[in-house]
């Protein structure tokens, strides 16, 4: 009798303990499962943020050279106007000199 008496105690404690086990555990999981969705959308996220970045930065140093190449050949002309007109004003006086003036 008390054998049974034990079991009896046994199963109706046990049953109850399985169900809150089972629940817990099966918590736990869509837990995990929710942030492991949540971490992938978050680093997905983050991914396209920083392509964005990389994009901008891409287009702000595209900027930067074609700025830097203008200057270069505003520059380039300037100094070839320069040499052109020191050039205009060294050929008389070269001219006076050959000739002995």
């Amino acid at each position: 009798m008390p054998a049974e008496i034990v079991a009896i105690i046994m199963v109706s404690l046990g049953i109850p303990m399985i169900a809150i086990w089972t629940t817990h555990k099966r918590k736990m999981l869509e837990l995990q499962l929710q942030l492991r969705q949540d971490g992938d959308t978050g680093v997905r996220q983050e991914l396209m943020a920083m392509r964005e970045e990389m994009r901008s930065l891409r287009d702000t140093s595209m900027q930067y050279d074609l700025s830097f190449d203008t200057a270069l050949q505003k520059m380039d002309q300037r100094m070839m106007a320069v040499e052109r007109r020191v050039n205009q004003v060294e050929q008389p006086e070269t001219r006076q000199i050959q000739m002995g003036k």
